[in-house]
């Protein structure tokens, strides 16, 4: 949540890099951007909103090459880190110009508050437990 305020706080900055390389986003190259920008004095808040869009620009890119692997067409985007709407925006924004549908939280929240929600429409499609007694 501090580094959304900060980051609200900064006007749209270089995205620090967060490639994504092979199956896994390294986040190396956003961390060293983020430690030598940090040294130099630069501003809390545009070193919030460089690391913001250099994650959104990361999941962007992983995001693209799953669904071109796994000849897929909609991204879900939820979890608690969408809760930072800055950093779901930039995604979404991001992701405009691909052919695919971006699904969102709308009715249901998408942090925990979700999860049982999820686990009881799960259970409902599930087939019901046997439970054995230890004794016949």
């Amino acid at each position: 949540m501090r580094v959304d305020q900060l980051a609200r706080s900064a006007a749209c900055v270089e995205a620090y890099a967060f490639p994504f390389t092979g199956a896994e986003l390294d986040f190396r190259p956003l961390l060293q951007g983020v430690i030598s920008d940090r040294l130099r004095g630069q501003d809390p808040g545009e070193i919030a909103r460089g690391f913001q869009r250099g994650v959104a620009a990361g999941l962007r890119d992983g995001a693209i090459a799953l669904c071109h692997e796994y000849a897929l067409d909609t991204i879900v985007l939820s979890g608690g880190v969408f809760q930072n709407e800055l950093l779901l925006e930039d995604v979404k924004t991001l992701l405009a110009a691909e052919a695919l549908s971006v699904w969102t939280n709308h009715a249901v929240p998408p942090n925990d508050g979700g999860i049982s929600l999820g686990q009881a429409a799960l259970a409902a499609f599930a087939p019901p437990l046997l439970l054995a007694s230890p004794h016949p």
